[in-house]
């Protein structure tokens, strides 16, 4: 009876299989990320993960217009004067972010975390901020005409001389926020209406 034994390195075939699949599975991702990449350059539209966009803002670039972010880590970064025109933020998190004078027009928000963000001064006309949390959000002299609110969370939010009246604000929290001038005599003008069409 042999007791020769079989060498070390030889794989079964079952474990031979198991350690292709994690590379075939990373190439085929890479694949399809490099064909979506591809097809938004064909449209001018530059594609940068977190460490590219972390790098670009070092170096101080200030315009992202055209641009698609994949995962970005905003959380306390400092962009004021930032342009992210039309750029899509949804669920992005930019908590105690700074976007003092920053440029948001038409950019997409839907979900974003701006909690104690700054603000003042940013244009955000014709942004959507649709389920965005803007707890203690500083809104002051900000551009928010058009701007889509609906079911947004601005509780405890500075909105002094910013033009809130003109975006929309269906089902949108102001709880102990703080609003402009004029604001408060709107809406007893409005509720007198209400009554003298009562009687």
């Amino acid at each position: 009876m042999s007791t020769e034994k079989l060498p070390v390195n030889i794989k079964y075939k079952s474990d031979q299989d198991s350690t292709k699949m994690v590379p075939i599975k990373q190439e085929k991702q890479n694949f399809i990320d490099n064909l979506v990449t591809g097809f938004y350059n064909l449209f001018g539209i530059e594609t940068l993960n977190d460490q590219k966009l972390q790098l670009a803002l070092k170096r101080g670039r200030k315009d992202f217009r055209r641009t698609r972010l994949i995962n970005p880590n905003l959380v306390k970064a400092k962009l004021d004067g930032i342009n992210l025109t039309g750029v899509n933020l949804n669920k992005v998190n930019l908590s105690e972010a700074s976007l003092s004078k920053a440029q948001l027009h038409k950019t997409k928000m839907v979900g974003a975390n701006l909690d104690s963000a700054n603000l003042k001064g940013a244009n955000l006309s014709r942004a959507n901020l649709k389920d965005a949390q803007l707890s203690w959000a500083d809104l002051r002299n900000t551009n928010l005409s058009n701007t889509l609110f609906y079911n947004a969370n601005l509780t405890g939010a500075d909105l002094d001389k910013s033009s809130i009246l003109a975006a929309k604000r269906g089902f949108t929290k102001f709880d102990h926020a703080r609003l402009p001038d004029g604001v408060f005599l709107v809406r007893v003008c409005y509720f007198l209406l209400l009554l003298k069409k009562r009687v």
